[in-house]
């Protein structure tokens, strides 16, 4: 029989009120999600980077940003949790002090460059398929770039600054949420108002992107135009996951918190249950560009072989020479030929032998 009230642990420092079995459960999912952030969005930018694909068209360079803004989101969220868990310990006050006000700000400016990251995927796809000849004029990688370099410069410092404003006033104190780095003035007549309005725009522009895209899939396009609309899709997809697992989060923004009330069903349950979900678009989208798009498939394959390369050669020295005295060996992407493909090319087949050959050239050097 499930239980309907909470259970206390036993479990408590003076530092906060004792964690329940939900809420610790709830910690270890959002701890759980984080991890596998801060994992598998490095493995998306590696991929990209050794196939040099980020610099070669700006949507490119939008989703790399915004995989580092979901990095930066999961490894924030991370160090915040792990300071609601310290507090079961007998960690000092000063460290759990630290770990709250750091991962609180790191927080915000994830959550802020994050947002406006998304923004500038939807807004990009939106112009390419609204007017796909001005678009390939006007939107450059360098142009790209110099709008990426002043979005975080802007998200950062709106994060970044009143927190510090906060701490110089009142100091530094252990937060429950990550919003309350931020003055209580500052969330109410600017970060929540900024949060809604950039909801709204994108929930305006994935309309749009929709309904553009299934007239546009009507008509007889070259297959320059067939890729784009390709990336068109999969934008759709991740731009509706994250509008999806934002919604608790906007929901709980317009929600008063009530702190004496109980852990279970009340609102920092559901805040975190929010977390969970914002948490779990940051590493979903990376396998759905991994499904959409043959490029960033094809740059995920090289790297996970030569990942189980790495680890054969690994295991391979480990036992010809023991844990000790182990030979260096050169770098394997060296030996790896790149694939330059032109729009509307078949990518190369796979072949066995070509893999083996790939491989053979890698040399130990003793």
């Amino acid at each position: 029989m499930l239980e309907t009230s909470e259970s206390p642990s036993t479990f408590a420092t003076p530092l906060s009120t004792p964690m329940t079995n939900v809420q610790i459960g709830l910690v270890s999912a959002i701890l759980t999600a984080s991890v596998i952030t801060i994992i598998i969005n490095p493995l998306t930018l590696l991929a990209l980077f050794k196939q040099k694909m980020i610099t070669k068209s700006s949507i490119n360079l939008f989703i790399a940003s915004l995989c580092c803004s979901d990095f930066l989101f999961g490894f924030a969220i991370c160090i915040f949790q792990l300071q609601k868990l310290q507090q079961l310990t007998s960690a000092s006050e000063n460290l759990i002090t630290f770990l709250s006000c750091t991962g609180g700000m790191l927080g915000c400016a994830g959550f802020f460059v994050s947002s406006t990251n998304l923004l500038l995927v939807s807004v990009d796809r939106a112009y390419a398929i609204l007017a796909p000849f001005k678009y390939k004029t006007h939107m450059s990688v360098k142009r790209a770039s110099i709008i990426l370099a002043v979005a975080w410069t802007s998200a950062t410092l709106q994060a970044i600054v009143p927190a510090f404003i906060k701490i110089a006033r009142e100091g530094a104190v252990i937060v429950d949420n990550a919003y309350e780095m931020h003055p209580y003035s500052f969330r109410l007549y600017w970060a929540m108002p900024l949060l809604y309005i950039g909801t709204a725009a994108n929930v305006v522009l994935y309309f749009i992107i929709v309904i553009s895209f299934f007239k546009s899939r009507k008509k007889v396009q070259p297959s320059s135009d067939v890729r784009s609309r390709r990336m068109t899709r999969t934008v759709t997809m991740v731009i509706g996951t994250i509008l999806i697992g934002n919604v608790p989060v906007v929901t709980m923004a317009a929600i008063s918190d009530n702190p004496e009330a109980p852990y279970l069903w009340s609102y920092a349950m559901f805040n975190d249950i929010a977390f969970v979900c914002a948490l779990i678009p940051t590493f979903f989208n990376n396998f759905l560009y991994v499904w959409q798009l043959p490029d960033f498939n094809r740059a995920v394959k090289l790297v996970r072989k030569v990942i189980n390369v790495l680890v054969n050669v690994e295991r391979s020295h480990m036992s010809a020479y023991g844990s000790r005295n182990m030979p260096p060996y050169k770098n394997i992407w060296a030996s790896i030929p790149e694939q330059k493909t032109t729009p509307g090319t078949p990518p190369m087949p796979y072949c066995k032998h070509t893999s083996r050959n790939m491989f053979s050239s890698m040399v130990i050097s003793k």
